[in-house]
């Protein structure tokens, strides 16, 4: 199964400000989660169940990202190296935009 890629506002202005490797090492990676997404990656608990993370560990970089199979879209909510555990902060930050995006538009 093929899947659409989404990235949130701060997915897109990370993957702007990452270097060139960098970013070209998380293109492929975003590469392989549109050929294959829900095969790969690891699913995440707590207040991120329901979300993934893809690990590039050469860099300490994660992209968390949430599957909706019901569109067969990919939504990256963020990427960022791990520190500090601020990226899976940042995810749910992300995480609650959409959900208040979606429910404000099915009103």
């Amino acid at each position: 199964m093929s899947y659409d890629i989404e990235l949130t506002n701060l997915a897109a202005k990370q993957l702007k400000k990452m270097d060139g490797s960098v970013k070209q090492m998380l293109l492929k990676g975003i590469k392989r989660l549109a050929e294959r997404g829900d095969t790969i990656g690891k699913p995440l608990g707590g207040e991120l169940a329901g979300c993934r993370e893809l690990k590039f560990r050469a860099d300490g970089l994660r992209l968390i990202y949430t599957i909706d199979n019901g569109k067969i879209v990919i939504t990256i909510l963020t990427m960022a190296k791990r520190e500090d555990d601020v990226v899976f902060q940042m995810a749910l930050n992300e995480l609650k935009k959409e959900i208040a995006a979606a429910w404000s538009s099915s009103r």
